[in-house]
């Protein structure tokens, strides 16, 4: 259990921003890694963040998440974490309590904080994987963190034991592959390609509306929504307004990485917004900012460490 009883004191506000740790400093260790061969298609990503032996202040041990379809296995060494909400007083802090937590598909930006640091690792699979291999209640976990040892049964205890006593990004892959991928092989019954990261929430999505137009087929407009809510756990436009904010991220960091200014109205129409304040709103609500105010906190923010990775 965890030392720090809610709310922590020193915990900052969500939004209180910290600088980055300058390029001639040591640095948090923060790497994606895509997925083993043998796991292709059942694993998205894998994001490992180590800031032992780097002094960061309160603010930089923020980290911000944006919402997000996929379903993740967080696991932790060393340190407590948790989800901070701003309050009166600055931030209220809400440690998970365990050290390995599942969080279902989230409808809203996440900021989550740490006193200490330490290390962290986070796998992040698709609902229909989730179902499929970990036998997950996607309704039952949607916008939540519950322990990794409740919602998983019996079966994956040594895997999660596997996990937490990993002692390197090395090994927590090796884990994932050896634990993991006689169970998926076994489920595909063959090897199975995966899209990019810039591809795989429209991947996903459009697979989804391909199911709810067979549904159409056979049930009324109204059965069909309420299936894709228990399914995925939110309606089609909510997912597809998500994936249309997702690519103005990735067109926004080219734009960036070229040199290239930031041209938010054509960058809306680029992606199938209605115009410049639809592709804002829904900015504001997957990550919680404006873009211009995301651009710049993803330059500049170390709590910003995991959109660098992913987008």
């Amino acid at each position: 259990m965890s030392p720090y009883p809610p709310p922590f004191a020193a915990c900052p506000h969500p939004l209180t921003r910290a600088p980055r740790r300058p390029a001639d400093d040591p640095a948090p260790w923060s790497r994606l890694y895509p997925a083993p061969p043998a796991l292709q298609g059942a694993i998205v990503a894998v994001l490992c963040r180590d800031t032992r032996g780097v002094a960061l202040s309160d603010a930089q041990r923020l980290s911000h998440f944006p919402a997000s379809p996929l379903i993740s296995l967080s696991w932790f060494q060393e340190m407590d974490v948790g989800l901070v909400e701003p309050d009166a007083d600055g931030g209220r802090w809400t440690p998970f309590g365990n050290p390995m937590v599942i969080s279902g598909s989230q409808s809203r930006p996440r900021v989550s904080w740490a006193p200490t640091c330490g290390r962290g690792s986070v796998m992040c699979f698709t609902p229909d994987v989730a179902k499929a291999l970990f036998g997950l209640d996607l309704g039952a976990i949607h916008d939540r963190f519950v322990p990794a040892s409740t919602a998983l049964d019996a079966r994956w205890r040594p895997f999660l034991d596997a996990l937490a006593h990993a002692p390197d990004d090395a090994t927590t892959l090796a884990v994932l592959e050896q634990h993991l991928a006689p169970r998926w092989q076994a489920l595909q019954g063959r090897s199975a390609s995966t899209p990019s990261l810039r591809q795989l929430g429209r991947h996903w999505v459009e697979r989804l509306a391909l199911q709810a137009r067979e549904w159409r087929q056979t049930h009324s407009p109204r059965q069909v929504e309420r299936r894709i809510k228990t399914f995925s756990g939110r309606s089609l436009r909510e997912w597809q307004a998500l994936v249309r904010t997702e690519g103005v991220f990735f067109a926004a960091r080219e734009r960036y990485e070229n040199g290239r200014p930031f041209d938010w109205a054509a960058l809306a129409q680029d992606e199938g917004f209605a115009d410049q304040a639809h592709m804002s709103r829904e900015s504001r609500r997957i990550t919680g900012f404006s873009p211009t105010e995301f651009a710049r906190r993803f330059i500049e923010d170390e709590s910003f460490w995991m959109y660098r990775l992913w987008v």
